[in-house]
């Protein structure tokens, strides 16, 4: 997308997540996609792991309650890695899913607009 509009306490606007008390944004590191790939013999399209951002050069393992700030005004807080054993995960592409074992969630801290190749900040 050419922007996203991320609204304190909320989400992203227009996300099916939005409103949502915990996990508002979805995260997947980048590295961890190219990773994927590689050993599915095939790339995955933006968006087809259902992850709201894809962000590069993040350490492997985040902690819930650091913060990222992305671009001037957005700041996130890290929820949790991956989803609660047992907890169902409907969606995949092709078979496969990252964001269980993988992603990270994040609620909005800090509003604003969020555009490709804007600065990130883990605070």
């Amino acid at each position: 997308m050419p922007e996203a509009v991320f609204t304190l306490g909320s989400g992203i606007e227009g996300d099916s997540h939005y409103g949502m008390v915990e996990r508002q944004v979805s995260l997947l590191r980048a590295e961890d996609i190219r990773k994927a790939e590689i050993e599915a013999g095939f790339g995955f399209p933006p968006g087809s792991l259902a992850e709201n951002l894809v962000i590069e050069g993040l350490p492997e393992e985040l902690v819930p309650g650091q913060v990222l700030k992305v671009g001037k005004e957005v700041r996130l807080l890290v929820v949790e890695k991956g989803k609660k054993p047992g907890e169902p995960h409907s969606y995949d592409y092709r078979g496969w899913c990252l964001l269980p074992t993988a992603g990270y969630f994040l609620s909005v801290e800090e509003g604003g607009t969020v555009r490709p190749g804007d600065d990130v900040a883990l605070k």
